[in-house]
C-alpha cells in the first residue's frame, strides 16, 4: 500500500537516486531539482512515495492558498471558478512503474487536495507525442487548451468519497 511521507535527510540521495526510464526523462524534472525548487517555492510540499519500506517515488504538490506571489499565477481550472491545488510533481521510479503507484499517487492528491479544502487539481504534462497525458486523462484530467512554458496545463475535479 502506497504511503506519502515527507522528505528527512536520510531521504534526499535515495530520492535522487530514483530515476524514470529514459524515454521519460523528457516528461518530469528530476528529483534533484524538484529537491532543489522546493527549498524556495512558497506552499510547496514534497513526499517521499513508499510502499512498507521501499522507497517507489516522489510526488510534489503547492496549495494555493500558501502561494504568495504576484508574478505567476498557479494553474487554474478553465471556468476560473476555484483555486486549485497544483500537482508540481509525480515521479515513479523505473522498476515500479506499472504496478498501480501511479494510480495511488494520484488519490492522495486528491484526498490531499479535499484536506486542504479545494476541489479540483492542476498539473502541467509534456506536449511530446509520447506524453503522459494519457495516463492523467484515464483519471479525469482534462485539458484547459493552455500552454505554459511549453507544457499542456490539465485540470481535474476531486472524485467523491
Amino acid at each position: 500500500m502506497l504511503s506519502l511521507r515527507p522528505v528527512l535527510r536520510d531521504h534526499v540521495l535515495p530520492l535522487i537516486g530514483l530515476k524514470v526510464r529514459a524515454d521519460q526523462e523528457d516528461l518530469v524534472s528530476s528529483n534533484a531539482k524538484t529537491l532543489a525548487e522546493a527549498a524556495y517555492e512558497t506552499g510547496s510540499y514534497v513526499w517521499g512515495l513508499w510502499d512498507g519500506e521501499t522507497l517507489v517515488g516522489l510526488m510534489a504538490m503547492i496549495h494555493p492558498g500558501e502561494y504568495p506571489r504576484d508574478d505567476y499565477q498557479l494553474p487554474q481550472p478553465p471556468d476560473n471558478s476555484a483555486a486549485a491545488a497544483y500537482l508540481w510533481r509525480l515521479m515513479i521510479g523505473s522498476d515500479f512503474q506499472g504496478k498501480g503507484y501511479g494510480a495511488a499517487a494520484l488519490a492522495a492528491a486528491f484526498a490531499q487536495t479535499r484536506t486542504w479544502g479545494y476541489t479540483q487539481v492542476a498539473a502541467h504534462v509534456s506536449d511530446a507525442p509520447h506524453s503522459n497525458l494519457g495516463f492523467y486523462e484515464r483519471f479525469g484530467f482534462v485539458s484547459t487548451g493552455v500552454i505554459d512554458d511549453g507544457e499542456l496545463v490539465i485540470c481535474a475535479d476531486v472524485p467523491d468519497l
